[in-house]
């Protein structure tokens, strides 16, 4: 055992030499100190990590559980979980012993003598002991590590994005529910214009063109129901995929229905750099990273000698009986010395090393997403508001000016064009302004999202209570 030793630790630092000196790549990436673009402070404290109470909207909130505890994706993930658990303790017993049983039966004779024998057979326990001298089976056992926790981070990002999702579903559903009952007040208006003018129509007082004029816009306006009902429901078959099941969405009531749900945020939201220890893609990614370092070292260890130590106690016995005759052992050490492979280890070294290096971009590549994807959001969500913000001024200004002309063609003071005009001016800026209220609450639902931590936790489970 002694020479053994002495030639597997002669071997170790002759063969180190063989090792390659490559150095590995980094996760070096620049960030900006601040974000272009920032947005007014209020006094509203929200947690990114449950950014959708911000909305207070029970069935959000409600919508939102239920994907999270059904949707296929979640589920999906969750067990791409258990089986990188169930690895990474398989790769932890490899830096263990391992034990046999086993029991050998013979039964041997000559058949010209009858059917006497003798019976013989040993029973007794193996094993093999892997010392780990080059350190191969630990990279191994880190890098399955680095994995568990990737893919339980993974799992908190499919939770991310489907909530996104979920949101951005509800968002298009309220979008659509806000312009049916704009639609329906659109066509009170106008069915009460029609009354007018068909009232002067039959006192002489307008020509028949205005009441087809004025029929025209109403049928114009019912005309556009179907579609608006048509996007309504695409919205809910998105949530029921989404959830996981083929609920309704129209049994979950909602007394606010008819406005698009907005939401109050803080303006502080971090630097970039909080992004690295916040979003799980990129906590993900980083730990891919881990995972693929390590294997650099498994192959690495490779290139030096590497030692498994056999051993065997055995009973042996010669008669029915079962008694003993004899118990002996064994005890040896294996020893594998690389010599010459034509390069193949030192190419997968090299093979590890360019995939390391892969692993690194794509770490680059999340982080540099999430940054854009904030940045996106913030210069939406600062335009749209001051978009809206001349919008409702324009409504107002609008609405004035359908009342004055409303008036003065009742007393016959103005043309039955310009209240067709500013009618429709009218309906025009109230349709944008629900269309830019929902833009706003989408941008919001991308940036909160954008700045989900997930679960904090980086253990085995993706959520805590799952």
């Amino acid at each position: 055992m002694t020479s053994i030793r002495i030639l597997a630790i002669g071997a170790t630092a002759f063969c180190a030499a063989c090792a390659t000196n490559t150095v590995e790549p980094t996760l070096d990436q620049t960030l900006p100190e601040s974000y272009v673009t920032n947005l007014p402070a209020d006094e509203t404290t929200l947690s990114y990590a449950d950014w959708w109470l911000g909305f207070n909207d029970p069935v959000l909130t409600e919508l939102v559980d239920r994907a999270q505890a059904n949707n296929i994706s979640v589920a999906q993930a969750l067990l791409q979980t258990d089986i990188a658990q169930l690895q990474r303790d398989a790769s932890q017993s490899d830096l263990l012993p391992t034990l046999d049983a086993f029991v050998n039966n013979q039964l041997s004779g000559v058949i010209t003598s009858g059917l006497d024998g003798n019976f013989t057979g040993s029973t007794g326990i193996g094993g093999t002991f892997d010392p780990d001298l080059n350190g191969r089976t630990a990279a191994r056992s880190a890098s399955v590590q680095a994995a568990l926790e990737a893919s339980a981070l993974n799992a908190n990002d499919v939770r991310r994005l489907v909530t996104r999702a979920i949101a951005l579903q509800y968002i298009e559903f309220r979008r659509a529910s806000a312009r049916l009952a704009l639609l329906e007040s659109t066509l009170e208006l106008q069915a009460r214009t029609l009354q007018i003018v068909e009232s002067r129509y039959r006192a002489g007082l307008s020509p028949k063109l205005d009441v087809d004029r004025t029929q025209a816009d109403y049928e114009r306006t019912a005309a556009q129901r179907s579609q608006i009902i048509a996007a309504r429901r695409q919205a809910e078959f998105e949530i029921q995929r989404l959830m996981g099941e083929p609920s309704a969405l129209d049994q979950i009531t909602n007394p606010d229905r008819e406005t698009i749900p907005q939401i109050q945020f803080v303006s502080d939201i971090g630097i970039p750099a909080d992004l690295v220890r916040r979003r799980p893609d990129v906590r993900a990614a980083e730990a891919d990273y881990r995972s693929a370092l390590a294997l650099i070292d498994a192959e690495r260890a490779d290139l030096l000698p590497s030692i498994r130590i056999p051993g065997q106690i055995q009973a042996g016995f010669g008669d029915v009986s079962g008694r003993s005759d004899e118990i002996g052992y064994s005890l040896s050490a294996l020893v594998d010395i690389p010599v010459f492979d034509f390069g193949r280890r030192q190419a997968e070294v090299d093979i590890q090393i360019a995939r390391t290096e892969l692993a690194a971009l794509t770490y680059r590549a999340t982080l540099l997403d999430a940054l854009q994807e904030v940045e996106i959001a913030l210069v939406s969500i600062e335009a749209i508001q001051e978009t809206l913000e001349g919008q409702l001024r324009a409504v107002e200004a609008s609405q004035a000016a359908y009342d004055q002309l409303d008036a003065l063609y009742r007393e016959g003071l103005a043309s039955f064009i310009d209240v067709l005009d500013s009618q429709r001016t009218l309906i025009s800026s109230r349709e944008t302004i629900v269309q830019t209220e929902a833009n706003l609450a989408a941008a919001t639902v991308s940036l909160l999202a954008a700045l989900d931590a997930g679960c904090e936790e980086t253990g085995i489970v993706a959520c805590e209570g799952e």
